[in-house]
């Protein structure tokens, strides 16, 4: 795997644009400013210089970064999607949680003008109401939200263990 020293991959990191912070699970608008606002900084600057400098007075000991390429994982069909789940279900909410976090969905415990579907069971409640209101895709059966594939498959594998959907 290759290794870079420090500063080089300081330079690497101030190269990131919005967009490629953005994409990145977990970082919203509020993180990716203040990281470009500190990359942008003078103090951002002057730490790449000053690894620079020990890099060349010490080279033998200088802090080098083992760069890994990372592993071309499935692409999570609900990676995009943040969910409010509202209502009584047969299963546990938080067994529902859990198999969309795996899907890649952003669970959310309110409805919001960012919430992208509202996964709603018997007896919703408001929740509802002001997804209706904000326009939001409202889903009745977790099964919509499998990708057809997903779907075919897990009516296959059905007889060899029950699926949670």
């Amino acid at each position: 795997m290759p290794q870079l020293p420090a500063s080089e991959f300081l330079k690497l990191l101030a190269k990131l644009t919005k967009e490629e912070l953005l994409a990145i699970n977990g970082i919203g608008e509020v993180i990716a400013n203040n990281y470009l606002e500190f990359i942008n900084s003078t103090r951002y600057q002057r730490l790449i210089q000053e690894f620079a400098k020990l890099e060349q007075q010490y080279p033998h000991k200088a802090l080098t970064i083992t760069l890994s390429q990372a592993q071309n994982q499935p692409a999570q069909p609900l990676s995009q999607e943040v969910i409010c789940i509202t209502g009584s279900f047969d299963k546990p909410r938080n067994i529902l949680k859990n198999q969309l976090e795996k899907l890649g969905a952003k669970v959310v415990d309110t409805v919001s003008n960012k919430t992208t579907i509202l996964l709603a069971g018997t007896n919703p409640g408001s929740k509802l109401t002001k997804a209706k209101q904000l326009g939001i895709r409202i889903v009745y059966e977790l099964q919509e939200l499998l990708p057809q594939s997903n779907q075919s498959q897990n009516e296959q594998s059905h007889e060899k263990e029950p699926s949670l959907f």
